[in-house]
């Protein structure tokens, strides 16, 4: 479902665009637009927490090929020819939450993701400091958005925790025995992820 990509490149190629795009609209001017926002965050964690929600697409053709899912994961990284006013696109014609799939290390990348639209983002432990992550995570909670940690080890389990993470991402079944109870999980099953809790 999530196909191997070269974390350090596509970091690396998002931090550049993410500096041009600062240069043209400022974190400030970002932040002004929130004022007339139309798009208020769904509480996924809540929904996801009272099993009101299971079954995930990931849409990576940009379509909706059937309606029998729950959330959808939508990309949006330029690094990968997608754009983030897909996000707005998608909110405008369906309630169902949608979990943004970047590539996100700044505070602007977040401000973002609540301006055009998402309810989540995704974020990678492997390629940000704890106290990194634990910053991100503490302004999405802030802001009413939520983060999805995508964990491939013991070690991205670890620095989730310690930044207090309430959802995972896990492609290897074998990482359940590493994650404490009562969290969300997140994982593949035949042509879309399911969540579930940790019991």
């Amino acid at each position: 479902m999530f196909e191997q990509v070269n974390l350090d490149y596509f970091f690396k190629k998002t931090k550049k665009i993410l500096d041009q795009k600062k240069e043209i609209f400022s974190y400030d001017m970002l932040g002004r637009s929130l004022s007339s926002n139309a798009f208020h965050p769904k509480d996924l964690y809540s929904l996801l927490l009272e099993n009101n929600l299971s079954t995930i697409y990931f849409s990576k053709e940009l379509e909706i090929k059937d309606n029998n899912f729950d959330c959808i994961i939508l990309p949006t990284s330029n690094c990968q020819n997608y754009d983030i006013q897909n996000l707005s696109l998608f909110r405008r014609y369906s309630q169902k939450p949608i979990i943004q799939f970047d590539f996100i290390f700044d505070e602007y990348q977040i401000l973002e993701s609540l301006v055009y639209g998402s309810d989540a983002f995704y974020l990678f432990p492997k390629m940000l400091k704890t106290l990194e992550l634990k910053k991100l995570y503490n302004l999405a909670i802030h802001l009413g958005l939520e983060a999805i940690f995508f964990v491939e080890n013991k070690n991205d389990i670890n620095h989730s925790i310690l930044a207090g993470a309430r959802i995972f991402h896990i492609e290897d079944e074998k990482l359940l025995n590493f994650l404490p109870k009562n969290k969300v999980i997140i994982s593949k099953n035949l042509t879309h992820l399911h969540a579930r809790i940790k019991e």
